[in-house]
């Protein structure tokens, strides 16, 4: 008997590895990369003939001068579209391809929109370009045009960005990854290297880069959560902020320049705060079903009044849903966490003290403790190491994916936001799910006194009632169902 084959997310190295995961959606990643550079380099040399306006000359800076003119970084420049091809290659999730593909695009109209209301163009060299046949040609093609921001370099940060969140998946160690970054750096370095731009068209093109590909880690999950790290994203801003600093000391505007540095913060921010964005932590926000099922979670239980309740119109719907409970007030009611397990449910991990604005400036020992604290008291109600922890509304913690990975948690975002917490009225509450209800979303509402008397376990109720009337039945999805 064969032994099982690995699964495709698990991080294993070996060239047979590497060769199913290029093998999958093959034709899809050489059609989709065939036709976007054609498609990229129609609309490049489109604007190239046709400027909006008059054309300015970038200047040169000192960095210019600390790097000079190298004939041999001609094939590191060339070899950007072999680089940018690699990284769709490795990649497993259909839902990550195109993520890959909408920043591709993104960062390919950000560009177009520079080159068409701001035209610019290279200062002329003292080189003798007769003398370098293959510079000559390239510079006879491009016409030293469309200089800033260098779409070079910006595609190769933005794939080097992406590669160091595909590489862990794949087994790389820091060897590999250390060449990745290396390959990248001298892709932007042969962009001023071989005069085709200077050092400002190369390092906003570095920025932008690097904001697009922040953009799609915070718009994003990734799907291989075994081995998504925040690095990537960190990665992006410290790139951001390091441009920003040299276009400065290189006379670009300080208002300008700190602007720029300020966006990278800006991003780690958004991370943290926003439910749902990624980057930090992957927040699986849907999962895969071929069935008309949707996940109803629980939040903030359990509740001595409500949690009974709530069993009993579970029951009555063949109904099962994951409860993310606060470990003090599991502590008080340990037979609830019971009674929960006993009528089939999930008993999901939401912190022990259910800090509603502080779990972002927890220290790494604070948060160790938050989490440990509300395990221990639901292994002495007798519940299984719980899989699945929701962040107190959605606010994350630079340190939350070591932590929930150290602990073999994954967090839990939502599709669906009931906003049952601010209602008075269950049939508005229930209406606003059910309107938006679909197989695979995952729908949040909660249990306790601080919702409405008139809402509190009804509009739970309104909800089952209307998903069962279309079909819908609530379910507890597997690990491998998350997406």
């Amino acid at each position: 008997m064969k032994p099982p084959r690995p699964p495709l997310h698990a991080p294993a190295t070996g060239l047979a590895t590497l060769c199913r995961r290029v093998r999958v959606h093959m034709g899809l990643k050489a059609f989709g990369t065939t036709v976007g550079m054609c498609a990229f380099f129609v609309g490049y040399f489109a604007l190239l003939r046709h400027p909006s306006g008059p054309v300015a000359i970038m200047p040169r800076t000192w960095l210019d001068q600390v790097v000079p003119f190298q004939p041999w970084t001609l094939a590191p420049y060339l070899s950007l579209w072999l680089y940018l091809s690699l990284a769709p290659a490795l990649m497993v999730d259909r839902r990550q391809l195109w993520s890959f593909a909408g920043g591709c695009l993104g960062l390919s109209l950000a560009g177009y929109a520079f080159y068409y209301f701001f035209p610019t163009a290279l200062p002329p060299t003292d080189i003798d370009w007769t003398q370098h046949p293959f510079f000559q040609f390239l510079k006879n093609t491009d016409a030293s045009g469309n200089a800033c921001p260098s779409l070079h370099a910006a595609f190769a940060v933005f794939t080097a960005l992406w590669f160091a969140r595909i590489l862990p998946a794949i087994g790389a160690g820091r060897i590999t990854q250390g060449l990745n970054l290396l390959w990248a750096l001298l892709i932007v370095y042969s962009t001023v290297a071989t005069r085709q731009h200077v050092t400002l068209d190369a390092l906003f093109g570095v920025a932008l880069g690097a904001l697009v590909a922040s953009l799609n880690f915070i718009a994003a999950p990734c799907r291989e959560a075994v081995t998504a790290t925040p690095r990537p994203l960190f990665f992006a801003v410290v790139a951001i902020k390091l441009s920003a600093l040299l276009l400065w000391t290189s006379g670009v505007p300080l208002t300008w320049s700190f602007a720029l540095f300020l966006s990278g913060g800006a991003l780690v921010l958004w991370a943290l705060f926003a439910p749902n964005a990624q980057g930090v932590v992957p927040v699986f926000t849907r999962f895969h079903t071929p069935r008309p099922e949707f996940w109803l979670t629980l939040d903030d239980g359990p509740d001595p009044d409500d949690t009974p309740r709530l069993l009993a119109l579970l029951a009555q719907h063949h109904a099962r849903a994951t409860f993310f409970l606060i470990g003090e007030r599991a502590s008080r009611h340990p037979e609830l966490v019971a009674a929960i397990l006993r009528a089939g449910h999930e008993v999901a991990h939401h912190t022990h003290t259910h800090p509603r604005l502080g779990l972002w400036a927890y220290s790494r020992a604070e948060l160790a403790a938050e989490l440990d604290r509300a395990s221990a008291v639901f292994a002495a109600a007798g519940a299984p190491p719980p899989r699945r922890f929701r962040a107190p509304m959605g606010i994350k913690n630079l340190g939350l994916h070591r932590a929930l990975a150290a602990r073999g948690l994954v967090c839990i975002g939502w599709s669906l936001r009931s906003h049952d917490s601010f209602a008075t009225d269950p049939a508005a509450v229930a209406a606003r799910v059910l309107r938006r209800l679909r197989p695979g979303r995952i729908v949040v509402m909660h249990e306790g006194p601080f919702l409405a008397p008139s809402v509190r376990v009804e509009a739970v109720r309104q909800v089952l009632a209307g998903a069962s009337d279309r079909g819908l039945r609530a379910i507890i999805p597997t690990g491998d169902q998350l997406g």
